[in-house]
């Protein structure tokens, strides 16, 4: 099976922290998802598998009028194989649910797990990250979006701001599952270049992360969704059961997808990996004529064994250290069985059954143990 992501590179307005490619002009939006339908039709032929999800990302997709999602939708349908398609995700921002595009999403598209920004519940909080919806808006639409009959919702969370107390972090925990949300992706906030939160920092017109704070919001975070029967799937995700990520777990277990928009990324599965140009004028050009405007990579041995290591560690399946046996030569595993002695003697990772996970008390410093495991030349 394999995945599909379309990026959507519009936003109504740039988050603080975001760095991800999109736009703020939408004078040339029409022409532009044009060009992305014309990239599905161009690229029909890398996907050789049914197609098991589609993820709507960006941006923000919910930015789409009818029209052009219903363009969308008919070249998939036309072009590539949905017979066994299980899961379609539709990110979208909480001020542009309305229960007239809601009704429109369940009921004349195949649309069937949407993902809503929230990022807080608390309106100091969400005016700090620089969103366009305030906590009444994000209740009601996670409200209507369940009246309407979308069971299958998840929502984005951010912790560790330098506006989120600890009570204002269990205040927003306490009010998703109040809401009966059954996946919740929750990160800590990050400070990315060319963001205003960078710029701010950098300026001291605002304080660096606390990261003795964002530790204990990760621990406030997955007591209290374990409390309440959500299951921490991988490290940032957290879903009640059968509500799991489908397009996201294909990811984490090296499934191929393709990747359609402006700096869209695609993967075969096996050693080769593209992107797309991140310049929404110069994607736009290049389709216009025909060209796919990318760059591709051969995956070396070395990346696909730390991309192994890095994928399977932040998840609850694990390393299987027999199947990387099967896969990677004899000085890899050297490197991988003494890297995993020390950090099994600190208790920082355990095996079980050939299956090697991080220890539950050391869940917070995922990316450090990863990086340990890495192979650098």
């Amino acid at each position: 099976m394999s995945g599909l992501y379309i990026h959507i590179p519009f936003c109504v307005k740039k988050c603080n922290y975001c760095n991800f490619h999109f736009s703020t002009q939408f004078n040339y939006k029409s022409q532009l998802i044009q060009a992305i339908g014309k990239e599905l039709i161009l690229r029909k032929n890398e996907l050789i598998t049914p197609i098991e999800t589609i993820y709507f990302g960006g941006g923000t997709p919910s930015i789409l009028n009818y029209k052009e999602l219903e363009y969308l939708f008919t070249i998939i349908k036309e072009h590539y194989d949905m017979s066994e398609t299980k899961e379609i995700t539709f990110e979208a921002n909480p001020d542009d649910l309305s229960v007239e595009y809601l009704h429109f999403l369940k009921n004349q598209t195949p649309v069937n797990r949407l993902s809503i920004g929230i990022q807080s519940f608390i309106d100091e909080d969400i005016k700090f990250m620089n969103r366009n919806h305030n906590a009444d808006e994000a209740i009601q639409s996670i409200r209507s979006a369940q009246d309407i009959g979308f069971n299958n919702i998840t929502i984005d969370l951010i912790y560790g701001a330098q506006t989120t107390t600890h009570e204002r972090w269990m205040y927003t925990l306490e009010k998703a599952i109040s809401l009966g949300i059954p996946h919740i992706s929750s990160y800590a906030l990050t400070v990315e270049p060319k963001t205003a939160f960078e710029a701010q920092i950098r300026k001291n017109k605002l304080p660096p992360i606390d990261e003795e704070k964002q530790a204990i919001q990760f621990e406030m975070l997955r007591n209290k969704l374990i409390e309440h029967k959500y299951i921490q799937y991988e490290f940032s995700n957290f879903g009640k059961e059968t509500f799991f990520s489908q397009h996201n777990t294909s990811y984490w277990k090296n499934k191929p997808y393709l990747g359609i928009g402006p700096s869209a990324h695609s993967y075969n599965g096996k050693d080769i990996r593209s992107w797309n140009v991140s310049h929404n004028i110069q994607y736009l050009k290049a389709v216009e004529n025909n060209i796919l405007n990318h760059e591709e990579e051969v995956i070396s041995e070395k990346d696909r064994f730390n991309e192994k290591i890095m994928l399977g560690l932040r998840t609850l399946w694990g390393i299987n250290i027999d199947e990387l046996e099967k896969e990677f030569s004899s000085s890899l595993m050297k490197h991988f069985y003494r890297e995993l002695k020390k950090l099994e003697a600190t208790k920082k990772v355990r095996i079980s059954n050939q299956i090697v996970t991080i220890h539950p008390e050391s869940l917070f410093f995922t990316d450090g143990i990863i990086a340990q495991f890495f192979f650098i030349d």
